[in-house]
């Protein structure tokens, strides 16, 4: 009997670990006031983003940098945003803003704006999310507006897809594994057309976002963006949710310095050590594998010089660790 109930008590721990996350308006939908903090990675070798069952996203090798975005959930008014029909509030990511209409069944894209680019979506609304969410989730809306570039005032048509196409487990930079996760995937194409059609903006921009059952926000998100046309960019990113416990004491700043930067034969180490811990720096390549590694004491201000003679031209990343505390830093070399 006492074995059975084992059992029982196994697999009920075993079954809420895996649970799948279901995004709810009342648990994951932003409101006014809060702020969302994430830091930056740089990616290293293949972004793992399949989609499926039971999948593994494994970030570890990917390096956490120092820099950080920060979303601001403000009114429409402070941001600006008086010409946005229905906008609740604004997701403001610096010189960015997203103007939100949030209704009791919906989450919708009314606005974007930045310096050189506005979109109003004034014909029909771009629906991010209808609630609830869940794995095989999925929804197609188009979208269309006026769009204004550069002193040109114009249309534009688009679709918006939104899906859960995954679940499994994510490990974040630095090895911390969450299990239950959800993968939700947002599409966005659109075309603006200025001129009469002359003059033609296209966009591709498309969101992975892993969510759990925890945490309201996404616990990472890849982000990619292509705009062809008159104007062309592109962009991606790789972002940790700053508030997943643990995430700060990982991505330790310990006044790691490291000079000259692009580096020829040679670059120094200067960092300062007041808890004594003992000092490891590690040289790894733009596939996270290690290929020098340096023991430097347990000196209060530690100053070295490493040689970098032996390594080919390109990308590297220069990892400290004292005691449990890393940063790192990314090294060209000449």
């Amino acid at each position: 009997m006492k074995r059975l109930y084992l059992f029982i008590i196994v697999l009920t721990l075993s079954l809420s670990v895996v649970a799948q996350p279901t995004l709810t308006k009342s648990f994951n939908q932003p409101i006014l006031g809060e702020v969302n903090t994430k830091l930056i990675c740089d990616s290293v070798g293949v972004v793992p983003k399949s989609s499926g069952v039971n999948q593994l996203w494994d970030f570890s090798n990917f390096i956490l940098t120092s820099n950080v975005e920060t979303s601001n959930y403000i009114s429409t008014s402070a941001g600006g945003g008086a010409s946005y029909t229905g906008s609740s509030f604004v997701e403001s990511y610096g010189s960015t803003k997203f103007f939100m209409k949030a209704t009791a069944t919906q989450y919708e894209i009314v606005g974007i704006e930045n310096p050189s680019f506005a979109l109003n979506i004034n014909g029909n609304t771009a629906i991010q999310f209808a609630w609830p969410v869940a794995m095989g989730y999925s929804k197609t809306d188009a979208f269309s507006g006026t769009a204004h570039a550069n002193n040109l005032n114009g249309n534009v048509t688009g679709n918006i897809v939104s899906t859960a196409p995954g679940n499994g487990t994510l490990i974040i930079p630095g090895g911390n594994t969450f299990y239950g996760v959800l993968q939700v995937r947002i599409r966005i194409t659109a075309t603006a057309s200025f001129l009469l059609g002359v003059t033609t903006v296209n966009l591709k921009a498309v969101d992975y976002t892993y969510y759990d059952a925890t945490h309201k926000f996404p616990l990472l998100t890849v982000s990619y963006a292509d705009v062809t046309g008159a104007y062309t960019s592109k962009a991606a990113s790789i972002r940790v949710h700053d508030g997943i416990v643990g995430i700060n004491d990982l991505n330790f700043d310990a006044t790691f310095n490291i000079f000259p930067n692009p580096a020829k034969d040679n670059f120094n180490v200067s960092l300062n050590n007041i808890i004594n811990a003992h000092c490891t720096i590690e040289i790894l390549n733009s596939l996270g594998q290690t290929i020098q590694v340096h023991q430097l004491g347990n000196d209060k201000q530690i100053s070295n010089n490493i040689s970098v003679s032996n390594l080919t031209s390109g990308v590297y990343f220069v990892k400290t660790t004292l005691g449990d505390k890393v940063s790192v830093r990314k090294l060209i070399k000449e």
